[in-house]
């Protein structure tokens, strides 16, 4: 295969696959790790692209399991690989992005890696080191307030510091606006005085594709879906014409859409979901910790007999105080672990009840719906928005969409 793809989550692994075949390169996308039988079956001038569930697990876990990834890739044939994260480097203090990297840098024995996490299509750019969202600083964006891995730092090597032992730089833009052979000369430079991560300015697709061209020969990158798409461009040589395979499977078939993301895109698009007249549903955490079987049962009966020219919506998304005063609330409990514990059982009773086609908001509750529905090796089918395309499996079809991805109008959008 051309490339070998870890993702760190679900929706990671869907937008990265997405890229990568609108790259040039027919992609094809597995829930976990996959079997060297199934690994081997695929195109030699296909990508493949292993999703795990390794953002906010323990340091071992995530290590443990990206290894087990990349050595399966490895021993398939695979000779260029890629780590993929969240383009707001979304982690936590002390992992998992940078003792990930250091781990397949050693199974590789690749003297160095880049960290070039810039979506510049959704408005994360990186310049001189520091990660910003739009026009703010990731410190000052709401990734300050995410409930899970909050993001209070900006800048990228600080970031590193804390979960990479080895020597860490900046090539800023004023040096990629150079060119791509400039590039390489710095990143020449750099790793022959020790540095063995190295963190590149991008704040355009132009830059993106200058570092992709002076990385394309490394055998191990990290990054966010940009990079990965537009090193795909530069690796491309075959005739696959994404636009040829756009047909929708499953487009008659009863759709559900599931949310747990609490992000503030997420609480936006909820929102207007429901302004628009779409029947949508609460979770009741009260009644959810009485029985959480029960309630799945009680809400799978209300999605099945909903009716009208919008799907049924489940949604946990909650704004940052009610998040705190729900929590405060329950103490003895792990509302968010028993939020995705609900979303699996009530994806078992979906299937039961016929749904095929299943939106989902948030990288932990779409790797729950994932897992819950059995399915593993998946088709990359028409991106619906940057960073979010269809995907199928031979039974179904899912659109799982990042937290902070989409426009405003998302779940109205995605349903057209």
């Amino acid at each position: 295969m051309k490339l070998g793809v870890i993702a760190d989550d679900f929706t990671g692994a869907v937008d990265v696959a997405g890229f990568i075949r609108n790259g040039g390169i027919e992609t094809i996308m597995f829930c976990g790790l996959p079997s060297y039988e199934d690994l081997n079956s695929i195109d030699e001038d296909s990508a493949v692209v292993i999703s795990l569930q390794i953002r906010s697990c323990s340091v071992k876990s995530a290590t443990a399991q990206a290894v087990a990834a990349v050595s399966m890739l490895k021993k398939t044939g695979c000779r260029k690989f890629y780590f993929k994260y969240c383009s707001t480097f979304d982690c936590t203090e002390y992992g998992n992005i940078g003792p990930v990297a250091e781990s397949i840098m050693k199974l590789l024995d690749s003297r160095y890696t880049v960290f070039v996490p810039a979506l510049p299509v959704n408005g994360r750019t990186v310049y001189n080191g520091y990660l910003f969202v739009n026009d703010r600083l990731l410190s000052e964006s709401p990734m300050r307030f995410h409930p899970v891995n909050p993001m209070t730092e900006s800048y990228i090597p600080t970031l590193l510091k804390k979960q990479f032992s080895g020597k860490i730089a900046v090539i800023p833009y004023k040096d990629i606006s150079k060119g791509s052979t400039y590039v390489r000369r710095k990143l020449n430079e750099y790793t022959s005085t020790g540095v063995c991560g190295i963190v590149i300015d991008s704040i355009d697709d132009k830059s993106i594709r200058i570092i992709a061209e002076a990385c394309s020969e490394n055998d191990f990158l990290t990054g966010g879906s940009a990079l990965a798409g537009a090193l795909a461009s530069v690796l491309s040589n075959s005739n696959y014409n994404a636009d040829g395979h756009d047909n929708i499977p499953f487009r008659d078939e009863r759709t559900v859409i599931f949310v747990g993301s609490c992000s503030r895109a997420s609480n936006i698009q909820v929102n207007n979901y429901i302004v628009a007249g779409a029947p949508a549903k609460s979770i009741d955490i009260t009644e959810l910790i009485k029985d959480l079987i029960e309630y799945a049962r009680k809400i799978s009966d209300w999605i099945a007999t909903s009716s009208g020219s919008f799907s049924p919506m489940v949604y946990a998304t909650k704004s940052p105080e009610e998040l705190d005063r729900v929590n405060a609330l329950y103490p003895d409990y792990d509302i968010a672990a028993l939020i995705n514990e609900f979303f699996r059982e009530l994806t078992c009773l979906a299937i039961g009840k016929g749904f095929r086609r299943f939106i989902v908001g948030g990288g932990e509750t779409s790797g729950a719906v994932v897992q819950a529905s059995g399915e593993r090796l998946f088709r990359i089918g028409p991106e619906i928005s940057p960073g979010i395309s269809w995907i199928y499996s031979r039974n179904m079809a899912f659109a799982l969409k990042s937290g902070n991805f989409g426009k405003d109008t998302f779940f109205l959008d995605v349903q057209r």
